[in-house]
């Protein structure tokens, strides 16, 4: 009797979902065969569903990714890639999903996935697109626990499988956040005359088994427009064969499906809002390829689903608000001030919300309270700006740091390159002093700045060019003491022969500290290690009268930087990322986030490396009043539920590097990150509330977003 307790359970899940076994699974998941009764086909709807590991064990809703069958087949096909499935969730490569498999037997399995218009005799046509999206979808979300928002939708399918997944994923944005594009059977501006497009009625009209007018309305050159307007952001996988079949007319050769998917790719990946790649693989029109597509396109895919349904947005959750343009514009920093307004600098493209524009991309500064901008002043010229830091001085002044392409002091009209500059404003938003310095032939960039007790200003980046003494590679490190009347006390340039920057600064009573990336085969002068790796992170201590104390340069074998710093009560904390393991932990993905402490002396105390099997990096870090150490990044992975392509990551640790916090928070979009997965993110703290601002493709409660990256603030209560 205990022996059949299992299968008693077994058979009473498959009852209780009214289905069938379609094949069991080694790894735990279930595939089932279902159907249920179409109100728009007036007709029996067979599906086939797999369902993860846990999932009759668990009380969790999953994402759910719809698997489109090509011509002639069935939804058995997508057997094929089930223990792909299992293999890529039981090795974290992506989060557990449902897959449902729909059968299409309309017009003798050539459906193409549309609605036709066909009356004649020969074949049966259906509405088989409205009752995908009118039955299907709101069966499969009644009867089984998945997530219902467009975030947590993908869709997927090659050949005839791979042309659906085109159409719905770019006529019905609000439904899918991505698309599997395998070996697609689409063809621009006509299918040729021996494609089976023609001669099922899927696109036909009337008698006439096909319709060139419906086949051009219905295909992706005309649905650009309206996926563009729609603004939301949409993720496609394209994967085709090199060896598909080719077709013996010269006159067809462009019909040839290796050449009709990269022209896709060439048009879609022109489309502001879709994220896209697109891969040829050695093969033909089957599973060899498809196979490869789906294992290497879930993993893609994987970084822009929501995984739960309470990541939200940080609008939502938190309460924000959202600033920017048509164009691009970026984060500049935040910096509470002790009345409870906060000041925010942004860099702005041509906005309607922030005026006047002087340039390509001016700094604004804003000082918010009650909800509300309580003055704004922007600082440009007609060239590009771009504000890296913003810091307050005891007397509660505003300090602002960054380069500038142009003339913003009005002392440096022959400015051919970029320029660091600090600018210095009351608390009122009045201008005091403008400083502009670098090589006027070369490009300088500030990129990090910090204040004193004494008021002394820091700032930190890099030259290509002699800011002092010599250059001793493709650029150099630099760091700069400002006295609070904006005159430069002492400089030092220092690096090695690769691409060397400081990133970020800290000052306590004791020392200066900065951090950065040091480029390929670098030595950061004395006293130093040998080089750890590709690029290494590092850590280095000046004395406030600009003497190097000491440089610790570290990191894995690979590509790591060093993003953010902080300094308190003799530690000094360091966050980043890193490409290989660091300390005692392994790399978990592609990149890692990273938090290391370091004492007085630049040695290591204790590190932690936080990943998923993508993309993770630490943007800033701060210590709060109990010690705490709280760290800002980002990650196009799932570390505490997914909401869109990057979301922001913050986390909180002890004193001792025990992990207290982690929370994921982001949009549909893409947060905390610039296109070139490049940080934008910055935080301060006030007491235990959290003030954060960064980048963002998405919308903010009711502010939708203006273009491309807009600039978001908003306060995090801790949990």
């Amino acid at each position: 009797m205990a022996k059949l307790l299992p299968l008693i359970a077994a058979i009473l899940l498959l009852l209780a979902l009214g289905s069938m076994p379609m094949r069991g699974q080694s790894a735990g998941s279930i595939v089932l065969r279902a159907d249920f009764q179409s109100e728009t086909l007036d007709r029996t709807y067979q599906y086939g569903i797999y369902l993860p590991a846990g999932y009759e064990d668990s009380g969790a809703s999953y994402p759910v990714i719809y698997l489109l069958h090509g011509r002639g087949d069935t939804m058995d096909a997508w057997l094929n890639a089930s223990d792909l499935l299992d293999e890529l969730i039981a090795n974290g490569d992506i989060p557990p999903i449902i897959a449902v498999m729909p059968d299409m037997p309309s017009s003798e399995r050539a459906s193409y996935y549309v609605d036709s218009q066909y009356t004649g005799m020969l074949y049966r046509a259906e509405l088989v697109e409205t009752a995908f999206m009118n039955d299907l979808i709101p069966h499969i979300e009644a009867t089984y626990r998945a997530l219902t928002h467009r975030e947590a939708r993908l869709i997927g399918g090659y050949s005839m499988g791979g042309y659906g997944a085109i159409r719905y994923s770019m006529a019905y944005p609000q439904r899918f956040v991505g698309a599997l594009v395998l070996s697609p059977a689409v063809y621009i501006p006509l299918p040729p005359v021996d494609s089976s497009t023609r001669e099922f009625g899927a696109f036909g009209s009337g008698d006439e088994l096909f319709d060139e007018a419906i086949y051009q309305r219905l295909n992706y050159p005309a649905l650009a427009d309206s996926l563009t307007s729609s603004g939301l952001p949409v993720s496609m996988f394209i994967a085709v064969g090199d060896d598909e079949w080719k077709n013996p007319n010269p006159e067809d050769r462009l019909h040839d499906l290796d050449m009709e998917a990269h022209m896709f790719f060439n048009q879609v990946a022109r489309i502001a809002n879709v994220r896209s790649e697109f891969r040829v693989y050695n093969g033909g029109h089957d599973w060899e390829v498809w196979r490869r597509g789906f294992d290497e396109g879930m993993r893609y895919l994987a970084g822009f689903i929501q995984t739960s349904s309470d990541s939200g947005t940080a609008a939502e959750d938190l309460g924000g608000a959202l600033l920017g343009s048509p164009g691009e514009d970026y984060a500049g920093g935040v910096a509470p001030l002790a009345d409870g307004t906060v000041i925010q600098v942004l860099s702005v493209s041509e906005s309607p919300q922030i005026e006047p524009h002087y340039g390509e991309l001016d700094v604004a500064v804003l000082r918010w309270g009650d909800g509300r901008a309580l003055w704004t002043r922007v600082v440009g010229t007609s060239a590009a700006e771009r504000a890296y830091g913003v810091a307050l001085d005891t007397q509660e002044n505003v300090i602002v740091a960054g380069y500038t392409s142009g003339d913003l002091d009005g002392q440096h009209t022959g400015n051919d390159g970029n320029d660091p500059f600090v600018v210095k404003l009351d608390s009122d938003g009045e201008i005091l002093w403008t400083l502009q310095f670098g090589d006027g032939a070369e490009a300088d960039r500030a990129y990090a700045l910090a204040v004193g007790a004494d008021d002394m200003i820091y700032v930190a980046g890099y030259t290509r060019g002699v800011l002092t003494g010599e250059n001793a590679g493709d650029k150099d490190i630099f760091i700069a003491q400002v006295s609070p009347d904006g005159e430069i006390v002492w400089l030092e340039q220092f690096g090695g022969a690769g691409e060397d920057k400081g990133l970020s600064l800290a000052v306590d009573d004791v020392a200066v500290y900065l951090s950065g990336v040091a480029g390929v085969g670098t030595a950061l002068g004395d006293p130093v290690g040998a080089p750890v790796g590709d690029l290494d992170a590092y850590v280095a201590a000046f004395s406030h009268d600009g003497e190097t104390l000491w440089i610790n340069q570290f990191g894995s074998d690979g590509w790591d930087e060093a993003n953010g710093i902080a300094a308190r009560d003799g530690m000094i904390y360091v966050t980043g990322y890193v490409s290989g393991g660091f300390g005692d932990d392994v790399l978990h993905g592609e990149r890692d986030l990273f938090l290391a402490a370091f004492d007085q002396t630049g040695t290591l105390v204790w590190s932690d490396q936080v990943g998923t099997p993508f993309t993770d990096k630490g943007a800033d870090v701060q210590i709060a009043d109990d010690g705490s150490i709280v760290v800002a990044g980002y990650t196009n992975g799932s570390l505490a539920g997914s909401a869109g392509e990057y979301d922001i990551l913050l986390l909180r640790y002890s004193p001792t590097g025990e992990q207290l916090d982690l929370r994921q928070i982001g949009t549909s979009g893409s947060d905390g990150a610039d296109e070139y997965a490049e940080e934008n993110l910055f935080i301060a703290l006030d007491g235990e509330l959290v003030t954060m601002t960064g980048v963002t493709t998405g919308s903010i409660g009711d502010a939708a977003n203006l273009g491309s990256y807009d600039v978001f603030i908003v306060h995090i209560e801790p949990e």
